[in-house]
């Protein structure tokens, strides 16, 4: 029973450990990158539908790094919410949240207004992005607010992609 409880113990270990050690490798690949700062800023008072405001800031962190990530773009990522005390320097995507609301029968609109910054000063205006899907009825709410959102995500990828970023 002891060389079972041996062997199942080390690969318990050794299992535990290999996390770690890929964890170490990516970060030091990352800290050759520059850092894009990617603000999310929504409104203190809000009477919307279909969520909280730090449900969708949650919502944006995550499906945005989705979609950024497969992008490859030789930058790292770092969210941080509303707009007060952002340092001035470095690459900034701003992202003003506007609504996801539902416009016409049976559709919902993700609309956010987004901006770079490059220390300090505005280098590009994408102006409202615009999102619009017809969610299957029955389907789950949650599962159609993250679909919206990489839908957004993805529109902002494609203007970054124009302006910013050369894949090499």
């Amino acid at each position: 029973m002891r060389p079972f409880l041996t062997f199942f113990m080390s690969i318990l270990l050794v299992g535990s450990l290999i996390p770690l050690a890929a964890q170490d490798n990516s970060s030091s690949a990352d800290a050759d990158k520059p850092t894009m700062l990617v603000v999310v800023s929504d409104s203190l008072v809000s009477n919307r539908a279909y969520h909280n405001d730090l449900d969708m800031y949650l919502r944006i962190k995550s499906n945005f790094t989705k979609v950024f990530e497969k992008e490859d773009w030789p930058v790292k990522l770092e969210f941080q919410r509303w707009s007060a005390s952002v340092p001035d320097g470095g690459l900034q995507l701003r992202i003003w949240f506007k609504s996801l609301e539902t416009e016409i029968i049976n559709d919902l609109v993700f609309r956010a207004w987004v901006n770079v910054y490059e220390d300090g000063e505005k280098t590009e205006d994408f102006g409202i992005i615009k999102v619009r899907t017809y969610p299957r009825p029955g389907r789950n709410p949650y599962d159609v607010m993250d679909d919206i959102v990489s839908l957004a995500a993805e529109e902002v990828a494609k203007e970054l992609n124009k302006h910013k970023f050369n894949k090499s």
